[in-house]
């Protein structure tokens, strides 16, 4: 099992740690509950140090990334985040990833735990024909979210510039020990920033943060409230919404799937799967009846199975459980469907996502 730089701080603080992608993680650490509502109306800090950051540099750098990406990657300005999906040659997905771009020439690449090195053999494998260089950072570095509507003001304690950073923007900053980067991105819904580092700067931002949020609020946050804060907002989880059977297109990140580009990997199948009839689709649902929807539970609609649960929990700020369903038919907000629960077919109604309010 890996450890990240803070599992120490982690123990002192009373975490619960388990197994996560090979990971020694905390799960919570007061409970899901207080820490999930933290987020959502204070203050709170993740390691999310399990997550690989990836560069790639060269000249072909944004091509390449580009070619490898749903979304648009090109033409995009120094300093921007974007999100997207990658493909393989089938059309299911190799990953959802963050892009940073620093220049056309020098962009790094921030990829799930469990993908790390999947993802860096995905990047080596197509790189033929590209002049670009790839190396990870899997073992230089940790990550650090800070999230919640009080993210902005406990920050600006430190770097009162970061008031005019937009969304999915980033900065680079110096601290005693050198750079590291600051980003306007998070996986909450909730606002805030992330910070890309050495290990000693992680823990001593760590520390610091805990110490100087107090009067905010702040509660350091485990991966069970993560899921919830993430699924609330109707984001993919890879392994759930997105994995190697299912296409982006069929996806809650269909919408990174940029049509007009002249080519990505993977696009033609896509295009494919679009007229042939046999696209799944996702859709958000809030449960009428009482019970939680678990990932693979059967979904039916008129009495015939459709699909299944990719994602399922009770929502903290709802006070209602609610789940992501991949199906076959194509549904309407409004429509109903039906669960199954162990022996009961749960109600459940189809409805917009996300299924709270996202935060600026």
């Amino acid at each position: 099992m890996m450890k990240t730089a803070l599992y120490d701080q982690h123990c002192a603080l009373g975490a619960k740690m388990v197994s996560f992608s090979g990971w020694e993680m905390p799960v919570q650490y007061k409970g899901i509950l207080v820490e999930h509502q933290a987020v959502r109306e204070a203050v709170g800090l993740f390691d999310v140090s399990h997550m690989g950051r990836i560069l790639v540099n060269g000249p072909d750098a944004e091509k390449f990334l580009d070619y490898l990406s749903t979304n648009k990657i090109a033409d995009k300005a120094p300093g921007t985040v974007t999100y997207t999906v990658w493909c393989n040659e089938k059309g299911t997905c190799v990953d959802d990833v963050l892009i940073y771009k620093q220049s056309s020439v020098d962009f790094f690449v921030i990829v799930n735990a469990g993908n790390r090195q999947q993802d860096h053999e995905h990047l080596r494998k197509h790189q033929t024909g590209f002049n670009v260089q790839i190396q990870d950072r899997f073992q230089e570095e940790g990550i650090l979210a800070l999230q919640g509507p009080q993210a902005e003001k406990l920050m600006e304690i430190f770097y009162p510039e970061v008031k005019k950073l937009k969304p999915m923007h980033f900065i680079t900053q110096i601290d005693e020990e050198g750079p590291f980067v600051l980003s306007r991105t998070g996986y909450t819904g909730a606002g805030g920033f992330e910070i890309y580092a050495s290990h000693s700067q992680i823990v001593k931002w760590w520390n610091r943060l805990l110490q100087e949020g107090k009067p905010f609020g702040i509660e350091p946050v485990g991966l069970g409230a993560r899921d919830t804060l993430r699924l609330e907002m109707g984001f993919a989880l890879y392994g759930h919404e997105i994995s190697e059977t299912i296409a982006p297109t069929e996806s809650v990140s269909s919408w990174t799937v940029k049509w007009q580009k002249p080519n990505f990997l993977g696009k033609k199948i896509l295009e494919e799967l679009e007229k042939n009839g046999h696209k799944r689709f996702e859709y958000g649902v809030k449960l009428i009846d009482r019970g939680v929807a678990r990932e693979g539970y059967p979904v039916f609609h008129k009495s015939v199975e459709i699909g299944y649960v990719t994602s399922g929990s009770f929502s903290p700020t709802l006070n209602q459980s609610i789940a992501l369903i991949l199906v076959q038919t194509p549904l309407q907000e409004g429509d109903q469907v039906e669960i199954q629960i162990r022996q009961n077919q749960c109600q459940a109604q189809v409805t917009q996502i996300p299924f709270v309010r996202k935060n600026a």
